[in-house]
């Protein structure tokens, strides 16, 4: 595994896809707009919301490592600093804000950033000249099965992290032709990342939940959440174990059957009171004695909202509108936003610092129109404002 350091000072991404095979949602399109590239305008912004253009300059750079990408799932680690799980990802080096459209794209990469001192690394396989994926499932050339980032957090000298396996089959010969795999819990080293365990995650296979993409360590239980659709209707769904102390690993599960924790898989249920389509990426932490849930609602362009509950499986109540993107209202370049992500460990003066990706539907926008199309944005929101009721 190959770490790059950079410091401040100095085809299609298919993770996007999973919002549009998931469920037969369409695209809400809005009215066009000028020769402006991204747009944020005060209907945006609910009141007290800050923008934050700096952090996402300091997390990926024109150079070194990085340089675009989705997913944006992080972590906290022991020593201060924080892991940031990315997504389809792009290493090749950004001048004039344009990148070579011809860029090799990876399935999956780390940033560790340490916000005390603007330092990102990239944590990827191969290297900057000819990048590979970081993360790969057993067996990846033979099944040509790859993984997107689900989630992760560090217990003692282990870092846990969840990644979703899909693979492109070639029997579809229309619309989206990837499936989801299932899921893998993977055991990696500090500092190395290198993997001291890798394994099927078996609770997806037998219950269709896609899990992993949020985790929570609570008092001597760690969640698990995942989103799983019903119909026309994309539910959360939440499996706990605990942590084994002599092999550091994850085990005892039981599900949420809507009343009970049980042993049986197959009775899991959807849990209550969220109102929108659970996206595939979303985030659940503990602040002070409630259980918070961030989303952007499942389509494409969606509103982005919190709710809160005293339980870490719900009821889910007292939905609060946080911000509305605005980037999708740029038709002319296709532009789209998906997947917010909360970042709690980096709440400061009680405001919660929060992400959502963009990207467009024409490829190569991202390349030689703006590089900014296909980077994070980030903002900030009041924690008054998702708890009051």
């Amino acid at each position: 595994m190959k770490n790059y350091k950079s410091n401040y000072s100095t085809s299609f991404f298919v993770l996007v896809s999973i919002l549009l095979c998931c469920l037969a949602f369409s695209c809400k399109n809005s009215a066009n707009k000028s020769e402006d590239q991204v747009e944020i305008n005060a209907d945006s912004i609910k009141p007290q919301t800050i923008l934050d253009d700096q952090f996402g300059k300091l997390l990926i750079k024109d150079s070194g490592g990085v340089t675009g990408a989705d997913g944006v799932i992080s972590f906290p680690l022991n020593n201060g600093k924080s892991v940031f799980m990315m997504g389809d990802s792009f290493v090749s080096e950004v001048i004039g804000n344009k990148r070579d459209p011809e860029s090799k794209m990876i399935n999956n990469s780390f940033i560790e950033f340490d916000l005390r001192t603007g330092e990102s690394k990239s944590i990827i396989g191969g290297n900057l000249q000819n990048p590979e994926t970081m993360l790969l499932p057993l067996n990846a050339e033979m099944t040509k099965e790859y993984y997107w980032p689900g989630y992760g957090f560090q217990n003692d000298n282990v870092i846990h992290v969840f990644m979703s396996k899909f693979w492109n089959d070639p029997a579809i010969t229309s619309g989206w032709n990837f499936k989801f795999k299932g899921t893998d819990y993977i055991r990696l080293e500090p500092d190395t990342y290198r993997v001291i365990s890798q394994n099927k995650f078996a609770a997806s296979d037998v219950n269709g939940v896609h899990y992993g993409h949020s985790v929570l360590k609570d008092e001597n239980y760690t969640y698990i959440y995942g989103s799983k659709v019903n119909g026309t209707i994309a539910e959360l769904h939440v499996i706990r174990s605990t942590l084994d102390s002599l092999s550091n690993s994850l085990t005892n599960f039981e599900i949420f059957d809507g009343k009970n924790w049980v042993n049986n898989v197959t009775t899991t249920a959807g849990l209550k009171g969220i109102k929108k389509n659970v996206p595939e990426q979303f985030s659940v932490f503990k602040y002070e004695n409630y259980y918070v849930l961030v989303m952007e609602e499942r389509e494409l362009a969606g509103n982005i909202y919190s709710y809160i509950s005293n339980s870490p499986s719900g009821p889910w109540r007292n939905e609060k509108l946080l911000f509305k993107p605005t980037e999708s209202k740029n038709q002319k370049d296709k532009i789209i936003t998906y997947n917010a992500m909360a970042h709690a460990q980096y709440i400061k003066d009680n405001k919660l610092l929060v992400s959502y990706c963009v990207n467009s539907m024409h490829p190569p926008n991202i390349h030689n129109i703006d590089v900014e199309y296909y980077r994070p944005r980030f903002f900030w929101v009041p924690m008054d404002l998702i708890l009051s009721e």
